[in-house]
């Protein structure tokens, strides 16, 4: 059974925001995206968040070119508020994210990234420019998830599973073995 993985085979993404590069003027211009509370809910899901927040992101787009021959530079600032679980003590743990990224598209980009047996971490490299268009939220949610801590941690967590603060309360597992030694 072959899989047909062409771009209208691929599932929407849940902040979609296409762009189509022919209807972009030729030189600078930007753009404001910001995602509904619905895109966030299924964000979250996605990359396996308590909630976020809010997701909104200021873009800068450089059109070069025309006809078959057109590149587009991206470059923006994403701002997102997300709530994740602490890895010790499973509370959560709230973050603000503020990030910059760059990108860039490019209408005879083939898709190499397909073709290679190789990790491709060129800045240089462009995107293709499938179908004439580029997701800018799309975009936007993969620079979103790079910035995601991988590893949250509530603020005075240790290593042994509970926070600091409750190592020294009466309710700590050894404050019973405390209480019958002193009897």
């Amino acid at each position: 059974m072959m899989i047909d993985e062409t771009p209208s085979s691929l599932p929407t993404p849940e902040f979609s925001r296409p762009l189509n590069v022919e209807s972009l003027k030729i030189g600078k211009s930007e753009q404001t995206l910001e995602a509904t509370p619905d895109e966030c809910a299924q964000l979250a899901q996605r990359f396996d968040l308590l909630t976020l927040d809010h997701l909104s992101a200021n873009v800068q787009l450089n059109r070069k070119g025309a006809g078959d021959s057109i590149r587009v530079f991206v470059s923006g600032r994403l701002n997102a508020g997300i709530t994740q679980s602490c890895v010790i003590t499973l509370d959560p743990v709230s973050s603000e994210i503020e990030a910059d990224f760059n990108a860039a598209f490019d209408s005879e980009a083939e898709d190499i990234k397909s073709d290679c047996d190789f990790d491709i971490s060129n800045d240089d490299i462009a995107e293709p420019i499938i179908d004439g268009s580029i997701d800018l939220g799309e975009l936007v949610a993969q620079y979103l998830a790079v910035e995601i801590d991988p590893f949250p941690r509530k603020e005075g967590a240790d290593g042994s599973g509970m926070t600091l603060e409750s190592a020294n309360t009466e309710t700590n597992p050894f404050s019973v073995l405390k209480k019958l030694k002193s009897e």
